[in-house]
């Protein structure tokens, strides 16, 4: 497990957070999914949960108006640019734009949460 829990470290260092936000995203998402399908350790899958991608946005946006109505529809889409291919939820569980500072945030938070996991199986 150490093995790939260093393997995967080093997939996620090696991206490069460019300003092509869904390539960046999807390139930190495939090391993920490489990672949990080798070890079937879900513990990580929390930390790509407040993005999402359009079709999911496109869903919740349906949901979002059966409930709340036009009101909570139009808080929901906010200053979302639509022509995304991928947003970010935010606190309050409205759409936001992708920054490369939010893809920066998530790349450390991997490696933060990789390097637990290592101490801890070192200990």
């Amino acid at each position: 497990m150490k093995e790939l829990l260093k393997e995967f470290k080093q997939k996620i260092e090696s991206v490069d957070i460019t300003y092509d936000y869904e390539e960046t995203y999807n390139n930190l998402y495939n090391a993920y999914i490489d990672y949990e399908n080798e070890t079937n350790d879900y513990d990580l899958e929390y930390l790509f949960e407040d993005i999402i991608d359009y079709d999911m946005a496109e869903e919740r946006a349906r949901y979002e108006l059966e409930q709340g109505g036009l009101i909570r529809l139009y808080y929901y889409l906010g200053d979302a640019n639509l022509n995304n291919d991928i947003f970010r939820v935010d606190g309050y569980g409205n759409l936001s734009d992708i920054q490369k500072e939010d893809l920066e945030l998530l790349k450390e938070e991997i490696l933060d949460a990789i390097n637990d996991k290592l101490e801890s199986e070192v200990q």
